[in-house]
């Protein structure tokens, strides 16, 4: 008797269930029979890039939309695995077609907006994702990548807006609700929430060493010069990196630990930095939370642009006190308060950032018990084709 062979619904239902090896045979002997079969083409594909091999998938996917060159989740699809394997421009035309067969498709044009965003195009990504919000109210991710959008734009007012109407259709969610206090100037909390910092760099972990070679990122070498002029580099101090991200101060300083811990609230930002392979520690924690379990262990605390997202420094400075022995070392960059704008001693900036100013961070460091305060003002990087400037400040703890 011959085996029945299997059919595109099997290879299907072993798909949703996980039974990828199974249903990739299937697929397979489908195709053998059939070869220009386009759903069998198009789930393959999505199969393929599912594990892990996007480049193979793209082929899978564009044979599918030859074959069939009506079906718009096919086209969305193969948008999908294009931007996944870093082919932008094939994607929007992807993308594009999409909408043009699906029109009233909410994730086409999300697909769109999120593209366009991509390749340098802010105005029409976020006319696209208008429409994407316009079909379906409350499709969340469209709120995010359109509130982002109009952020880079300058657009504020109508960013507020979208984070109102974000709120309205998911209460209480915190990237909303602190980027509405960062537009606004209305509600401001005195530390970004910790979900808040957890989801942006959790987002932001697969760009973000990218993005900030583009911006001419400084924080670290600033920092790793800084305290190379206040101790000798011979391996010998228990260093932390406080908000150690993806790891850019961990090389820097490594030459002068002998044990080196990274601490971050983001996992996807310690992962990257433990493909590094120079920290000895690496610990998903809040930092003052950690810093405060830890207490008289570190000669030395570095921590760059971290405590941009305080804006009350108290408890981080008196979090790295306590951790720190007697004499122990500070050295952290905050980003500067325009005195100009605001004579307070922080600020909640537009981009969702505090900025500070020299006397409170004097007073702030002062109050947790450090002496010997310098403050150097310093470029920190460049972000929409202007200096970010910031105190780059080091301090010592008291001696016993």
């Amino acid at each position: 008797m011959t085996a029945r062979q299997p059919t595109l619904q099997s290879a299907i239902e072993a798909h949703k269930g996980g039974r990828f090896v199974e249903a990739e045979a299937a697929y397979r002997s489908v195709l053998q029979r059939q070869p220009d079969n386009a759903d069998a083409l198009n789930f393959l594909g999505m199969l393929t890039a599912q594990t892990g091999k996007p480049e193979a998938a793209v082929d899978l996917l564009q044979r599918s939309v030859t074959a069939d060159s009506s079906n718009p989740h096919a086209w969305l699809n193969f948008g999908n695995v294009l931007l996944l394997n870093g082919e932008k421009e094939r994607a929007l035309e992807a993308f594009e077609k999409t909408t043009q067969l699906a029109p009233k498709l909410p994730m086409a044009w999300f697909n769109l907006g999120v593209c366009l965003g991509r390749v340098r195009r802010p105005d029409e990504a976020a006319s696209a994702l208008h429409q994407a919000l316009k079909l379906e109210p409350g499709y969340l991710p469209a709120y995010i990548s359109l509130a982002t959008l109009l952020h880079y734009l300058g657009n504020y007012t109508e960013a507020a807006e979208v984070y109102r109407e974000w709120l309205a259709h998911d209460p209480g969610n915190p990237m909303a609700t602190h980027l509405l206090a960062a537009a606004t100037g209305e509600g401001t909390p005195t530390r970004a929430n910790d979900e808040y910092v957890k989801q942006l760099f959790d987002d932001f972990a697969g760009s973000f060493d990218e993005n900030l070679t583009a911006l001419k990122y400084r924080a670290p070498e600033l920092i790793a010069a800084r305290l190379g002029a206040a101790i000798p580099a011979d391996g010998t101090r228990e260093i932390l990196d406080a908000g150690c991200g993806t790891g850019w101060v961990g090389p820097l300083v490594r030459p002068m630990a002998r044990h080196l811990v990274g601490v971050d609230l983001s996992k996807s930002m310690i992962e990257k930095a433990r493909a590094r392979a120079v920290y000895d520690e690496l610990v998903v924690e809040e930092l003052s939370q950690f810093m405060r379990s830890r207490p008289n262990t570190f000669d030395v605390v570095a921590s760059a642009d971290t405590l941009v997202y305080f804006g009350a420094l108290e408890e981080p400075l008196a979090a790295a006190r306590r951790c720190l022995r007697p004499g122990g070392i500070l050295v952290f960059t905050v980003e500067r308060l325009d005195p100009a704008v605001s004579d307070g001693p922080y600020r909640l900036e537009t981009h969702g950032r505090y900025s500070h100013s020299e006397g409170y961070v004097r007073e702030a460091a002062a109050g947790a018990g450090f002496m010997a305060i310098t403050s150097e003002t310093q470029v920190l990087r460049r972000e929409r084709g202007r200096d970010v400037v910031g105190h780059l400040v080091l301090c010592k703890a008291q001696p016993a």
